[in-house]
């Protein structure tokens, strides 16, 4: 599916990273083990606001919700009414949450090149600087400069296809999107906040 890397980021890369303030999306989530085989999928509603903020709020196969407010990074179950809260900035260096919701240049946390196209969909392939990160690399793929997809490749060999519709970006959303305050009788696991 990829061709051979080039020696910089492709253009529209740069062009929907340039300026990027917000993204919405719809979502779906498929995690592929290293033969293939599908053992996790997902759906749900993400937004993300530069810098540090963003929400992936799962309705699909169960109610989740992943939450960086700049601070604290929350995961919360609905089902078991738990909530887990870390340090943002330790969790989430080198992660694909990082380079959409941070303002930093992505060329310093990613080596970038351009992987060539299929069909309409144009590449770039992302490979952590930090021999440390959990993931080998990640493909982006963008239709008409809009970021529709992003394949996650992890040291496990498992491959996690994120595939986004009626994505939009640079749009207007509510700051309460990024606030995270347990529903009533949530147990709540971590340090504070």
């Amino acid at each position: 599916m990829f061709s051979t890397a080039q020696a910089e980021p492709p253009a529209v890369f740069t062009a929907f990273f340039d300026g990027l303030r917000t993204f919405r999306a719809d979502f779906t989530q498929e995690v592929l083990d290293r033969h293939g085989d599908r053992v996790q999928r997902g759906a749900g509603e993400v937004f993300i606001q530069r810098p540090g903020r963003f929400r992936w709020n799962y309705d699909e196969p169960y109610t989740q919700v992943i939450l960086g407010d700049g601070r604290t990074l929350w995961t919360y179950d609905a089902d078991l009414e738990q909530a887990t809260r870390k340090p943002q900035a330790e969790v989430l260096m080198g992660t694909p949450a990082v380079l959409l919701s941070s303002v930093e240049d992505p060329a310093e946390v990613f080596v970038i090149a351009a992987v060539g196209g299929e069909g309409e969909t144009e590449w770039a392939e992302l490979v952590p600087r930090d021999a440390d990160s959990q993931f080998e690399a990640i493909h982006l793929g963008f239709v008409d400069g809009m970021l529709q997809r992003m394949i996650l490749h992890d040291s496990f060999g498992q491959r996690t296809d994120i595939r986004f519709t009626n994505a939009q970006r640079n749009v207007e959303l509510d700051p309460g999107l990024f606030r995270f305050d347990p529903p009533p009788g949530t147990d709540v696991l971590g340090g504070e906040d």
